[in-house]
């Protein structure tokens, strides 16, 4: 959305004054087009994120917020949210504070711990969902877990035999159904300047199952360095999650194993669906004979 469109937005709500002092939220070179920064010195500033009132996980997430058990004030809440011409306007505060990006990564253990103690106090019942799940719904976890598998299934079968995988895969049935940031990534986390930590892009706060947090998590390498990535600090991140869930490392690994099984599957089906020009499926092979070969994660 270009800044004129939120002025006409904004226009005859409390945030009209702002109109004359609104900038683009920009992340590594990146100009977000539904992000912005609003407001002054003697008002505040917030942050404002327009989407459409049509996308069923921007009302979950609304929805979810209002029920959350949030004891250690890890999610950053809107302070107010509007409906207006089509669009949902979600406001929160400005924060000022550190991301854990190209610095300060010594902190995203910690945070994982957080997120751990917010999975615990959130358990759930269904319907459950994933940003992978094509806007699908499922009454139980394992539900929306066999949807997934037989859907990768069908482009794994031409690469290699299937029936291990698939019992690894099921060891995914063991995880949490609870509340789940499933953008968790370093760039949606903010340290502020007395030390809280932050998440602060909750529109994926729905209702899954808890391994599916781990996507920025590189363990292996197989994606690129990148800041959103979670590389070095992989396993640490990973032990203080289960250390914090309270469980043992044998089925903390068959978990951590499960899902990193999973992460090669989604990329194989992606690269499928790109065309035969971008599927490579001895990387594939190499990947998955890696992810069974691990002995252990933690």
């Amino acid at each position: 959305m270009e800044i004129k469109e939120l002025k006409i937005l904004l226009k005859n709500t409390k945030y009209g004054q702002f109109i004359g002092n609104i900038n683009h939220v920009e992340l590594k070179g990146y100009k977000y087009d539904n992000l912005y920064k609003i407001g002054n010195e003697d008002s505040g500033y917030f942050a404002i994120k327009i989407r459409n009132n049509k996308e069923k996980h921007i009302s979950d997430s609304i929805k979810n917020m209002r029920i959350m058990n949030d004891q250690n004030n890890f999610i950053h809440k809107y302070t107010d949210i509007i409906e207006k011409d089509g669009s949902i306007i979600l406001i929160s505060e400005w924060l000022n504070g550190l991301q854990p990006i190209d610095s300060h990564r010594e902190h995203l253990p910690k945070i994982f711990s957080l997120l751990a103690q917010f999975n615990k106090d959130n358990i759930v019942e269904g319907p459950f969902t994933s940003m992978y799940t094509d806007g699908n719904y499922f009454d139980t976890i394992e539900g929306l877990i066999n949807w997934e598998i037989n859907y990768h299934k069908k482009y794994m079968q031409d690469i290699i035999d299937t029936k291990e995988i698939i019992e690894v895969l099921n060891c995914l049935k063991y995880g949490i159904p609870c509340l789940i940031l499933e953008d968790m990534n370093p760039g949606n986390l903010i340290i502020t300047e007395n030390v809280k930590y932050k998440f602060i892009d909750t529109e994926w706060i729905i209702k899954g199952l808890n391994l599916y947090q781990f996507e920025k998590i590189n363990y292996f390498g197989f994606d690129e360095r990148k800041w959103y990535n979670i590389n070095e600090e992989a396993k640490d991140c990973y032990s203080a999650y289960f250390e914090t869930l309270g469980i043992k490392a044998e089925e903390a690994n068959d978990q951590i194993r499960a899902f990193e099984l999973l992460q090669v599957l989604r990329t194989n089906t992606f690269l499928k669906c790109q065309g035969d020009d971008a599927s490579n499926e001895e990387e594939i092979r190499k990947r998955i004979k890696a992810v069974l070969g691990e002995k252990s994660f933690i």
